[in-house]
């Protein structure tokens, strides 16, 4: 069994340490536990001892959504020897987020099922839900429940994971018991969800935005909460399948995060697009330009016919902030999606060893 070793090792540790590359720890005599050093840049919570402490740690946050009437081809259908006819009120998995209110987010495909919803609490109420609010692309539904004193559960930071960290997904397709699976993180999606929305706000309707693991998702843990080994959401399950072999997706919780004001207010999310292709503001290309901060998004090419070729943005702009929110290549493209069409926004710019503001008018994207 030494292959547990590494694994086992990891949820002893009391708190996790992210070092910079160049930083030495000092280890003391006879303890045989590393002192972090003066360059240790960010602290993670405290890990608990096992996967156990954060599944009882969030239980209370993951319900399980059911039809009114049985459904075939839920997650009843994917058991050993079940056929895909098989009828189940058991849809699927959401949790209970804040968002000025508790409620209940789960994937579109789970909420759209069928006509009529039911949510089974931690407790085991059952309680009737209502889809306020709907994003085919991102695959999210936001549902309502009329019960008081509901339990969030804490969202994370997506985008500060890292390949290699561990992940445990939580399910509770029937209503009867918690389902728990861990993996690692295997792909984060952040380079590509940032290209993929530079040209004309095409292509973000693919699963190459999406974190990716080794945890299982099936249709019985999917819309269920994917935690970080400090009990925080960092994502929602998303399955494309039963098999074993498949591919298992994370929508990135700061996803959500970007939409959930609109899911809630509008019932739905009207993309924008600014037309600027961008790439990373590296230590090299910060020196030639002479920007002072960390990070930023520089303008490559300006598209023909876009708002950012309307406003006074230029190639070889770099674009600190979009409004009050500092940018870099992979946020920009989500923060103008996110926009309103029709608002406009004051964007720091750097240029010519100056921080200048320009004016853009966030535009609807194209079809």
């Amino acid at each position: 069994m030494r292959w547990l070793a590494p694994a086992l090792a990891l949820l002893a540790v009391g708190c996790r340490e992210r070092t910079d590359p160049q930083a030495t720890s000092k280890v003391g005599v006879g303890s045989g536990v590393a002192e972090p050093s003066a360059q240790t840049t960010r602290m993670y919570p405290s890990v608990p001892s096992s996967f156990v402490d954060i599944v009882a740690s969030a239980r209370h946050g993951v319900v399980a959504i059911r039809a009114a009437s049985p459904v075939k081809s839920g997650p009843a259908a994917m058991f050993p020897g079940a056929p895909e006819t098989t009828a189940d009120v058991g849809l699927g998995t959401g949790f209970l987020v804040e968002a000025k209110g508790v409620y209940v987010v789960t994937t579109y495909k789970i909420a759209m099922a069928a006509p009529e919803l039911r949510v089974v609490l931690d407790d085991t109420t059952e309680v009737p839900a209502k889809v306020i609010g709907r994003d085919v692309n991102l695959d999210i539904a936001l549902l309502s429940v009329d019960r008081p004193r509901l339990q969030p559960l804490p969202l994370g930071d997506s985008n500060d994971l890292k390949i290699g960290e561990w992940l445990v997904v939580l399910g509770n397709p029937f209503g009867e018991e918690i389902t728990a699976s861990a993996g690692l993180v295997s792909s984060t999606g952040r380079d590509a969800a940032g290209s993929l929305l530079q040209d004309r706000g095409m292509g973000y309707r693919t699963f190459r935005l999406f974190l990716q693991t080794d945890a299982r998702i099936h249709r019985g843990n999917s819309g269920g909460p994917v935690l970080d080994t400090a009990g925080q959401v960092i994502g929602m399950a998303i399955a494309t399948g039963d098999r074993p072999g498949e591919l298992s997706f994370v929508l990135p919780i700061n996803r959500f995060k970007e939409v959930v004001d609109a899911l809630r207010d509008h019932g739905q999310v009207s993309r924008s697009w600014l037309g600027a292709k961008v790439k990373p503001v590296t230590t090299e290309l910060a020196q030639q330009l002479g920007v002072p901060t960390k990070g930023g998004a520089y303008i490559t090419e300006v598209v023909p016919a876009s708002p950012a070729i309307r406003s006074a943005l230029r190639a070889g702009d770099v674009i600190l902030r979009w409004g009050d929110h500092p940018v870099d290549h992979r946020t920009l493209p989500w923060l103008v999606a996110a926009t309103p069409a029709g608002q406009a926004v004051t964007v720091a710019v750097w240029r010519n060893n100056a921080e200048i503001p320009i004016a853009v008018v966030a535009e609807r994207m194209p079809e």
